[in-house]
């Protein structure tokens, strides 16, 4: 077997825009500047130079059209700077305002116009006739049988463009006329231009089918849905005999999934049957060289001249852990006449996400994928010039030879955005960013990290801020509740940030859920039973009598540590077997008693190692999945060891003072109660913590720790 040497390779697209335009310098330039073009009036002209150097029989180019090209791209046309119209192709028109086209060169001429915007033309444009070049098109996924030629190439014909663009040859690892990793149809077309005859052997490799024709004719094809062939065996060339000249080429292409490789290599004149090195095919071979790609000029407006021109094209990303969303860097550049931007004009960008700059020239992170408004901003005095564009960013398609951007990168410019002027999503996105550096970080790094996680999610929650929308919100309280919490042992930003989100988003459900969250927190960390009822009297009523399932079942958890808090041992048991019941598990004693065996253990682990984040999560999965085990007590032990060991001592003492209410003949609670006068004897409570040894003493003569107990209060009375 023969390795097919394939390098496969993907192209950048540019972002998208959208431009509106408000109150332009004045200019006397372009005063005379004649709009009409092919029997109508054009609203915008860009113009393109062929340096003289260059033999180009194709130019392409791309720009933003600010909303003025049609979606079928018909009120578009070129022309030489003598008037006589090129025969054009419209390529691409979206997403959003982003247009690629090429036009033929016309002999000796050497200055293009590309009108744009209005009607179109009432004239036919000239017949494309130049076979230089291969075109690739691509186009969306359509229901077809993979195995069919005929069935893929109808289905390509009748489907909706995505876009088009030249190429190089048959290798490409993605589409490239999009940043979606989406099903799509491909054609690539063109003409071999063969200096000799001879023997040529042809090979293909996709994901999925794949179909091509010479002179319209099927040489090679890999029909069905599979991943691409890596080796070239006996039997996988298709030999053709070809004379010099021109032969037709077609290759057709389906990926029925998110992921594609299309591919064609060949060999020329084999010695013999079996693969011996196939090749790409020459991009001279399709003419490419005389395919250019020349900057379309700065736009020129029948109504305004000149006006704020600027470029926005992906750079990069970052992905962020266990994330599918990615950070999105992109490169803005202002390409403004200076007939607008000199003279101590000053200039602002608004990214749409809030964030803004007074660099001419900005690289900008967004904190997600989507679209976005955004505006370049030209003051000089009292007159002004704006741009608005709409871009749309997404995950960039890298090439062998990118560099791959860090988060380091990012952080740099993310640290400075404003959160209160985030969207509860990009909030997130951030958070999560700052919770990803500070896993990558060194120890004493860390929480300074996590803090800013949490100070940029709290912004969502004051009534300032721009967030909206109750999925974002509960997923961005989901993240920043629990850091505060349990990573930052900041209880009280815990409790602001569920009671913010409680304040914030509208729909019942969540609503309830930010509402125990914040009793769990004003009971057990804070000791603020107080505050704790309004919240769980407001959650039930959202909830209704009705209403079963883990939040029911969440709620009823939570009025039992209330009811324990306030030594109402009666309403706390039957709060806990109430919240049992509502999670109605159907698995077996023995399934479930292994599994409070691994939260046991796993807790038990934690909390020796001093791991007490972990510690802490893992005893609330296995209340919220087991909230029984408060009538047991081993869980309320492993808290109130876990709260003694973040020297929150208080915290400690009222666990074993709930479990006494709720529970008094727990098998655990004598461990609880020594436990709890360590604490007091740490909080200077001398008097408080004999009386609990000898409540304990007292109360459980038979317990093994009987012992020690006596020992104990034997040296606090020796002591005094």
């Amino acid at each position: 077997m023969v390795e097919i040497e394939l390098r496969v390779r993907v192209s950048a697209i540019l972002v998208t825009a959208t431009i509106s335009l408000a109150c332009f310098f004045p200019t006397h330039q372009v005063s005379a500047q004649s709009f009409r073009r092919g029997g109508t009036e054009f609203n915008a002209v860009r113009s393109v130079f062929v340096p003289a150097r260059k033999t180009y029989t194709v130019v392409v180019v791309e720009f933003l059209h600010h909303g003025e090209i049609r979606p079928d791209g018909r009120n578009v046309l070129v022309a030489a700077r003598n008037k006589e119209a090129a025969p054009f192709r419209v390529l691409q028109v979206g997403p959003g305002d982003f247009c690629r086209l090429a036009f033929q060169t016309i002999e000796g001429q050497s200055a293009y116009d590309v009108f744009y915007g209005g009607d179109p033309p009432r004239d036919e444009p000239p017949a494309w006739t130049c076979r230089d070049g291969l075109l690739l098109e691509t186009r969306k996924f359509s229901r077809c049988d993979l195995r069919s030629l005929e069935s893929v190439r109808k289905t390509f014909r009748s489907a909706e463009p995505i876009g088009a663009d030249y190429v190089e040859g048959v290798f490409h690892a993605a589409n490239p006329c999009s940043l979606k990793r989406e099903p799509f149809l491909s054609r690539y077309s063109g003409y071999l231009h063969l200096r000799e005859s001879g023997t040529y052997g042809f090979f293909v490799s996709s994901r999925d089918c794949s179909f091509l024709l010479i002179d319209g004719k099927p040489v090679a094809s890999a029909p069905g849905r599979h991943g691409p062939r890596r080796r070239a065996t006996r039997g996988s060339r298709h030999d053709v005999q070809l004379t010099a000249g021109e032969h037709k080429f077609e290759y057709y292409h389906a990926a029925a999934g998110p992921n594609a490789v299309m591919a064609v290599a060949w060999e020329i004149d084999p010695p013999e049957e079996k693969p011996q090195r196939p090749r790409k095919i020459p991009a001279e071979v399709f003419h490419s060289h005389l395919v250019g790609r020349l900057p379309a000029g700065r736009v020129r407006l029948r109504v305004g001249g000149q006006a704020p021109d600027f470029l926005a094209e992906v750079a990069g990303d970052v992905p962020l852990p266990d994330n599918n969303v990615p950070l999105v860097g992109v490169k803005f550049r202002d390409l403004s006449p200076k007939t607008i931007t000199s003279h101590g004009a000053k200039i602002r960008w608004d990214f749409g996400d809030g964030q803004t700059s007074d660099l001419p020239n900005v690289d900008h992170v967004y904190l997600r994928p989507g679209l976005y408004t955004v505006t370049l901003s030209v003051r000089r005095g009292a007159r002004r010039a704006e741009t608005t564009n709409r871009i749309y960013v997404d995950r960039s398609l890298l090439t062998p030879g990118d560099k791959l951007h860090t988060l380091d990168e990012y952080l740099r410019i993310i640290e400075t955005y404003d959160p209160s002027k985030l969207d509860a999503a990009s909030l997130r996105q951030l958070a999560l960013a700052f919770e990803a550096k500070a896993l990558a970080a060194p120890a004493d790094q860390s929480e300074s990290y996590l803090a800013k996680a949490v100070e940029a999610g709290k912004a969502a929650f004051r009534d300032d801020s721009a967030a909206k929308g109750d999925d974002d919100l509960l997923k961005l309280a989901r993240l920043i509740g629990p850091l505060a919490r349990f990573h930052l042992g900041d209880s009280r930003t815990a409790l602001e940030i569920w009671r913010g989100a409680a304040r914030r988003i509208d729909a019942a459900e969540p609503k309830a859920e930010c509402e125990i969250a914040a009793a769990d927190v004003a009971v057990n960390d804070l000791l603020r039973a107080a505050d704790a009822k309004p919240l769980l009297e407001a959650a039930t009523k959202r909830l209704g009598k009705d209403h079963s399932g883990a939040l029911a079942a969440e709620l009823q958890r939570v009025w039992g540590d209330f009811y324990a808090a306030t030594g109402d041992g009666r309403s706390a048991r039957n709060a806990y077997l109430e919240a049992q019941r509502l999670l109605s598990s159907s698995r077996r004693f023995n399934v479930e008693t292994a599994q409070r065996g691994a939260h046991a253990r796993s807790t038990e682990e934690f909390l020796r190692s001093k791991q007490y984040v972990r510690a802490a999560e893992e005893i609330e999965s296995w209340l919220r999945e087991f909230p029984v085990a408060r009538l047991d007590g081993y869980p309320t032990l492993l808290l109130a060891r876990y709260w003694f060991g973040r020297g929150r001592y208080a915290q400690a003492i009222a666990q074993a003072e709930q479990l006494h209410t709720v529970s008094p003949d727990s098998p655990y609670i004598d461990r609880l109660l020594f436990l709890a006068a360590d604490c007091e004897m740490r909080l200077g409570r001398k008097d408080r913590a004999l009386a609990t040894l000898y409540s304990l003493v007292n109360d459980y003569p038979g317990s093994p720790l009987a012992p020690r107990v006596k020992k104990s209060i034997e040296i606090l009375e020796g002591g005094k």
